[in-house]
């Protein structure tokens, strides 16, 4: 806990500078392992794999033997071992031998679920490390906005004392200072709400990682860079091949594969094989053996139907395997679209409405130094640059979070810290 408190500590602190932005990657990798080692779901997740596991151990065993020990054919008036000739004590052993091929798919079949549970497990990963970017990314942006609305205000304040003194001397007006303590009174409203927004965010981020969701949270940064994706298509194709959301439904049709063909296997008998030892007090020992059949191909309507079943349920699960797919592309296609579009705003908003914002600003500023524009044009322009400042750290964050909805949508690790190979332009 500690390294990672000084992680944040230091991500605070190199956040007041805007020409130095903190390392991020190494305190959103730490989230991320603390979120995967100590969410309660991912530790149910992974005793629900070895419960699958342990099933596929036992699923090839054959059925358990049956001993008999029984005291048989004695006389119910005049109980006695030896009085009649049939009394006798008996041991019995038998055991069932499954029909040919049912051990081996019912063997199959635990394995495609182990699989499958194997394959849902490294999707929860995948999203819950994808949450948790999303909710740092969340972070980032607040403080982004919040530290933009606190320099704001102490500029509102100085604006305010300037027009107090202003309208004191004579040379300016009583609405310039109403209008002033007007600006600051909105913005110290809006750093209200945007603390609300950041217990919500601290409370998310602290349940993820199995935290107490009233925990503080030290401040947190945006990442200096631009998201570096491969090319939509090429992602994609890399997701249905990778993805554990597809294995899952792979997983699932191949399930559904061996449930088929266990139920094509049901006709075959099954062969139980007995044999005992009778013991008598007066008379000669005796023993037998025996071998029984199971005849399920006399209930054939049953057989059929059961088959019938399967093929309906291999023919659904191919069916959603498709299904996963298509969701799959469409939730890389909407969230790349969100990617493209915040990176495009970003870069228009740091190349161009930015600069002429505050350029707009300081011209304002110094014409109403020389009484050139009134209070409120003076104000104006100096919210306005605040107003595309915070929209450019909104569209910062919101590329950040694409990047998480594209891990979350298509199960392949892009943010730092998620479990396994990432994948890189």
């Amino acid at each position: 806990m500690r390294p990672f408190r000084i992680a944040l500590l230091v991500i605070s602190v190199a956040a007041a500078s805007r020409a130095q932005d903190a390392d991020w990657e190494a305190p959103l990798s730490a989230a991320i392992a603390r979120a995967i080692a100590q969410n309660p779901e991912i530790t149910g997740m992974e005793a629900q794999i070895a419960a699958a596991g342990h099933r596929a151990g036992q699923s090839s065993a054959l059925p358990d033997p049956q001993l008999e020990l029984a005291f048989k054919d004695f006389p119910v008036s005049h109980f006695s071992p030896s009085r009649d000739d049939f009394t006798m004590e008996v041991v019995g052993l038998q055991q069932t031998f499954p029909g040919a091929g049912k051990r081996p798919a019912r063997q199959a079949l635990a394995e495609a679920e182990f699989a499958g549970a194997t394959a849902s497990h490294e999707d929860h990963r995948v999203r819950l490390a994808a949450d948790v970017a999303d909710a740092y990314f969340l972070l980032g942006e607040i403080d982004a906005r919040t530290e933009i609305m606190e320099r704001s205000r102490e500029r509102l304040k100085r604006v305010a004392a300037s027009a107090s003194e202003r309208y004191r001397v004579g040379k300016g007006a009583q609405a310039d200072v109403l209008r002033s303590n007007l600006e600051v009174t909105a913005a110290e409203e809006k750093l209200v709400g945007l603390r609300g927004e950041r217990r919500m965010a601290e409370a998310r981020w602290n349940t993820l990682q199995a935290l107490r969701p009233g925990e503080a949270v030290a401040p947190t940064s945006l990442p200096p860079e631009e998201p570096s994706l491969p090319a939509e298509s090429a992602l994609l194709g890399q997701a249905i091949d990778r993805s554990p959301l597809v294995a899952v439904g792979a997983a699932d049709v191949r399930r559904a594969q061996e449930e088929l063909d266990l139920a094509r296997v049901e006709s075959r008998p099954d062969i139980t094989a007995a044999a005992y030892y009778a013991h008598r007090i007066d008379y000669e020992d005796l023993a037998g053996f025996g071998v029984s059949l199971t005849l399920p191909f006399a209930q054939d309507k049953r057989l059929k139907e059961r088959q019938a079943e399967r093929e309906a349920g291999l023919s659904g699960s191919r069916a959603n395997l498709e299904m996963v797919k298509n969701d799959l592309g469409r939730g890389v296609a909407e969230a790349y679209a969100e990617l493209d579009r915040s990176i495009e705003q970003a870069r228009l908003y740091r190349s161009s409405i930015l600069p002429q914002a505050e350029t707009n600003a300081s011209a304002a500023a110094e014409a109403y130094t020389v009484g050139q524009v009134d209070f409120l044009t003076y104000v104006r322009a100096a919210i306005d640059r605040d107003t595309y400042e915070t929209e450019l750290a909104m569209r910062r964050a919101a590329a950040w979070r694409a990047v998480a909805a594209i891990q979350k949508a298509s199960g392949l690790p892009l943010v730092p810290g998620t479990p396994g190979v990432e994948v890189r332009p």
